[in-house]
């Protein structure tokens, strides 16, 4: 899969393309649903399968200021889902940037067409483009039939009776609610971090812990335990972890023995091995509770070691079918909207 930065005078190969429109923050169920409509047009017709789209996404920004902490994704972990989508081209648009100022008739003629050669768009049918967000579904389909191009318009993929999208992922991870979010996702929700040193506590507790360097675009889910999975992966490589661990992650501030920032701990369960240097994939599967401050050192103690035993509990328990349904999408060729979708 090629990535490429947009700009004016960005040249690319006079070949046809489909092309999906979105921001695709989280690569969620509903974004597959698109790419995949898109992958499969471009299969018919054997032709580039591309995506346009935004870094940082426009839905980061209040009042004009970009918001740390809220990205599903970071671009390295999008572009790997969008890679396993089967998407041959990603084109970025920087926002706030030039592409913020275009007209939407001028992106349709002079971007989407001259530049990238779209004989086919997909996109869901609450998307807006160029400036102010002016463009919507009707005018791609007006322009579409005045230019020559297909456009494929997807109403959106409802679980729960609900809308699946980024916003909604984000408010179920803000509310800890870990294992709604990755039955949207098709995947657990999950953070690619390295470890870094941190100050021996959770050793002199019997539970020593990895503390993470979070990426500060990152969404954290909201300060508590959770049980989940972790391993060791090489840097940027968001794969499956090829030896997943139990794990005990805590999100906060551990008001008991320090206050400061907020940080992620991770304790892998069972034989302890050196993760100094490593970089970690970390899953959350359940909230278990939320943080707290105890009286004393033994108290925490205790209430850790219970911690662990809920989640060795969770490992034990077969992995639910959501989880796995964003790799059943990837290894389909065609669009399937499964039980409990409407």
């Amino acid at each position: 899969m090629r990535q490429l930065q947009w700009s004016p005078e960005l040249e690319l190969p006079k070949v046809p393309r489909v092309v999906a429109l979105g921001a695709f923050d989280g690569v969620h169920l509903g974004h597959a649903q698109t790419i995949q409509a898109m992958r499969s047009l471009a299969h018919q017709d054997r032709v580039e399968a591309a995506i346009l789209t935004f870094d940082p996404s426009p839905r980061e920004f209040q009042n004009g200021v970009r918001q740390p902490g809220r990205r599903l994704t970071t671009r390295d972990e999008q572009f790997f889902y969008l890679r396993r989508l089967g998407v041959d081209l990603v084109i970025v648009f920087e926002f706030p940037g030039e592409i913020h100022t275009v007209e939407p008739e001028d992106f349709i003629r002079d971007v989407l067409v001259g530049q990238v050669n779209a004989i086919e768009v997909t996109a869901s049918e609450t998307h807006r483009f160029g400036h102010k967000g002016r463009g919507d579904v009707e005018m791609l389909r007006r322009f579409g039939s005045e230019l020559g191009f297909g456009v494929e318009i997807l109403r959106p993929l409802l679980l729960g009776g609900e809308r699946v999208s980024s916003t909604r992922i984000r408010n179920l991870l803000d509310a800890g609610e870990v294992t709604e979010a990755g039955a949207l996702l098709g995947r657990p929700y999950a953070i690619y971090a390295p470890v870094v040193s941190g100050r021996g506590v959770g050793s002199e507790l019997g539970f020593p812990t990895a503390n993470l360097s979070i990426a500060p675009e990152k969404i954290l889910p909201h300060d508590g335990v959770y049980a989940g999975l972790a391993g060791a992966v090489r840097e940027g490589d968001f794969s499956a972890i090829e030896q997943p661990r139990a794990a005990a992650i805590n999100v906060g501030v551990a008001p008991t023995v320090r206050e400061g920032e907020r940080i992620v701990e991770v304790h892998l369960v069972g034989e302890q091995c050196d993760l100094r240097g490593a970089a970690l994939k970390v899953e959350f599967l359940r909230w278990l509770r939320e943080e707290q401050r105890f009286d004393s050192l033994y108290a925490l103690r205790q209430q850790i070691r219970a911690d662990v035993e809920q989640v060795r509990e969770t490992a034990e328990e077969p992995p639910a079918e959501a989880f796995s349904e964003f790799d059943r999408v990837c290894a389909t060729d065609y669009v399937v909207r499964r039980p409990g979708w409407e």
